[in-house]
């Protein structure tokens, strides 16, 4: 029997280095990292997804524009005035506030429950985290919005939500929103949480895990410097000059005015569905471009394979 000669060792390694098995084993790999790509893809798409948020109903609390265990009024002239029903079981030592609506001493205990029952389906729900700490609304992007610019949808934060000196907030769109602080609510001096697009005060609940404090205004202004309903057990304290479109619910808490104007939303509900909204930020966006570019390439070359 005789031996191959070196030739045919040699044609035969070529051969054996050439095997369709090498390549597929290059796509293979390729395949996988696809895969990672698309997983990646995916996982990315769903952490810059705003969740949807579900409005409370806020029950017999509905026409209070005050709901408070000890209502407190800073100034005495000019007066604070509310136009809505309040309550309340210790007034102002100052005097009265201007009060368009009913008053009643105390609050119901039906307002109690209501409360509670529109605060449990607050925290209930799922939001979409803004940080694990302290957040300035007026520094959060959110999709391609400018700096303090938020679509409807619920937010929280692991500790309080700020709005800085001088800034302003725009809630953009018609929708429900709400805003779950962990800590306190601190909106600073002639600062504005505003409306736009078709949103409601009425659609804006805030729940903060703390005090509620709104910031003073210079002056007394007839545009609202804050909008939306606070229910607040710890407590909510309104700067001088503020004005409010909303309701404070502090049943058993403490509610203190100071020259303000207190209105209760004239504006009707939200009755559309509520649809998640992407929020994609721009360094995402980059992600999902540099992903799509690699699968790109990784698709040509098994073609070319």
């Amino acid at each position: 029997m005789s031996m191959p000669n070196d030739n045919a060792w040699r044609v035969r390694d070529t051969v054996h280095f050439c095997d369709h098995r090498a390549p597929r084993s290059g796509r293979l790999h390729a395949g996988r990292f696809i895969g990672v790509g698309f997983f990646a893809l995916l996982s990315v798409s769903h952490a810059g997804l705003t969740l949807a948020a579900t409005a409370p109903n806020l029950g017999s609390t509905g026409t209070y524009a005050i709901v408070s265990d000890t209502l407190t009024n800073s100034n005495t002239a000019p007066q604070t005035i509310v136009n809505g029903d309040v309550c309340y079981t210790t007034g102002p030592a100052t005097p009265p506030l201007t009060i368009s609506g009913a008053t009643a001493i105390p609050c119901p205990l039906v307002t109690g429950t209501d409360q509670g029952l529109a605060l449990a389906i607050l925290n209930g729900q799922a939001c979409t985290s803004l940080g694990a700490g302290a957040v300035a609304l007026d520094s959060v992007i959110i999709g391609a919005n400018p700096p303090g610019t938020i679509p409807p949808g619920c937010y929280s934060s692991g500790g309080a939500m700020n709005v800085t000196v001088s800034t302003t907030v725009t809630l953009n769109g018609a929708g429900v929103y709400v805003f779950r602080p962990g800590g306190a609510l601190n909106t600073a001096a002639n600062s504005n949480v505003l409306l736009a697009g078709g949103a409601c005060a009425s659609d804006v609940f805030w729940a903060p895990g703390g005090a509620a404090t709104i910031g003073a205004n210079a002056a007394l202004s007839a545009t609202p410097t804050f909008v939306g309903n606070i229910i607040d057990p710890a407590g909510i304290t309104v700067g001088h000059f503020a004005n409010l479109t909303g309701r404070m619910l502090t049943f058993g808490g403490t509610v203190t005015t100071d020259a303000n104007t207190i209105t209760v939303p004239a504006c009707t509900p939200f009755a559309g569905g509520n649809v998640a909204v992407s929020t994609l930020s721009d360094w995402t966006m980059a992600v999902l471009v540099a992903l799509l570019a690699a699968v790109g390439v990784l698709a040509m070359r098994r073609k070319t394979a």
